[in-house]
């Protein structure tokens, strides 16, 4: 037995020597501790190790967020300086400017070559707008008569029988025809038609106009054209130039019979359209835009020296441009929003949309429905009111 003891005594102090070396000496101890690391790494079965260090919630939700945004084309749009040297406005890049007509008759028109519905329409004075039929009547039968060539033109001109605003953009495909005939200056130059112009909303119109015009309002409305429909925003100031008794046929025993041949004009013919369902998103520079409008100092001068006081009337008048456009405004910022909410909702019910709004921006896209069954992030939810209807979209999520 004590052999035995004196036997294991020896092996442990031969055993702790051998430790004691060993970590005295950095490369082999550090050897060592490798090799113990080494082979514990081999010895580690799969379902014993340590799962790696989960993604951050923040780092989720980044990428969860990133999304595809094709922007809307309003959205997209830059403006540039379009120049004559009759007149100069700023207007989108890209979109194109005609103008037709000489003195008070001149018109212009802005649209966008891709939606030409996307428009500005402006004309500066419309005539003649005869009061009534038999007065047409009457003017056909005298120019006959009277064999002088400008009686004519009355004869082919619109009849306007109950005067206002909206009646005259009723007739505007009629006028837009006439004119054309009667004005050699609008020869290349193509009207808006406004077919089927119906009136959604009316406001007074608050203009320099207002105490002469007739039924003086400036309108919100929908129209068609081409085939596809549109709406906007209508001005025009009808103004009576009182009537005349014309010869309406030959004698009667001792009586000639008459008919009035009088007529009004229309002044300060503006129209601010787009795309129906689109309008929302437009009419903030649209309205920019027409508001840049201004006429050169030799245009201005060259119609004042046309030398009668109807033009420097109508001159006065023109001026008033700008006061149209506060009206539009004005109006637009208080229509009825319950008539867009509806339209917008039964627009994206039709063409298959939902809206998202950007809860860190505010702004809200389009896109297609159940979209946002997929989307598992917490920045883009569908609209949770009714008021963001009102907003104008900024894209199309792809």
């Amino acid at each position: 037995m004590k052999k035995l003891r004196r036997t294991i005594f020896i092996f442990l102090l031969v055993a702790a020597v051998f430790l004691t070396t060993l970590s005295g000496c950095g490369e082999a101890g550090d050897l060592a501790q490798s090799q113990i690391s080494s082979d514990s790494k081999l010895e580690t079965h799969p379902s014993d190790t340590e799962p790696d260090t989960p993604p951050s919630e923040e780092a989720l939700s980044s990428s969860k967020d990133e999304i595809a945004v094709t922007p809307t084309a309003a959205k997209s749009v830059e403006l540039e300086l379009y120049e004559t040297a009759d007149f100069s406005l700023q207007i989108p890049k890209g979109w194109t400017v005609t103008s037709g007509g000489t003195g008070m008759y001149h018109s212009i028109r802005v649209q966008d070559p891709a939606e030409p519905l996307n428009q500005i329409f402006v004309l500066l004075k419309a005539d003649a707008l005869l009061h009534s039929q038999e007065g047409k009547d009457a003017w056909a039968y005298y120019s006959g008569i009277s064999g002088v060539p400008g009686m004519q033109i009355f004869a082919l001109a619109p009849v306007l029988s109950t005067p206002s605003t909206e009646n005259f953009f009723k007739i505007f495909p009629q006028y837009a025809d006439f004119a054309v005939q009667a004005e050699p200056g609008y020869t290349g130059y193509t009207f808006p038609r406004f077919e089927g112009f119906a009136v959604t909303e009316r406001f007074p119109s608050t203009g320099g106009l207002s105490a002469y015009a007739l039924n003086d309002e400036i309108l919100r409305a929908t129209f068609t054209e081409g085939g596809k429909e549109g709406e906007g925003m209508f001005a025009a100031s009808v103004v009576d130039f009182g009537s005349a008794e014309i010869a309406a046929g030959p004698p009667v025993g001792y009586q000639v019979p008459s008919a009035d041949g009088g007529y009004y004009m229309a002044y300060n013919v503006m129209a601010v359209t787009a795309v129906k369902d689109s309008f929302l998103e437009w009419v903030d520079i649209l309205t920019e835009c027409a508001r840049s409008l201004e006429y050169s100092e030799s245009y201005v001068n060259a119609v004042k020296q046309a030398g009668t006081e109807t033009v420097a009337r109508a001159m006065e008048f023109s001026r008033n441009a700008n006061e149209v456009l506060d009206g539009i405004m004005s109006s637009w910022e208080n229509r009825n929003t319950s008539q867009d909410i509806i339209s917008q909702k039964q627009s994206d019910a039709t063409l298959g949309y939902e809206r998202i709004c950007d809860t860190e921006t505010g702004e809200i896209y389009k896109a297609e429905n159940g979209w946002s069954d997929g989307y598992h992030g917490d920045r883009y939810q569908l609209v949770s009111e009714d008021s963001m209807y009102l907003e104008p979209i900024s894209g199309y999520i792809e």
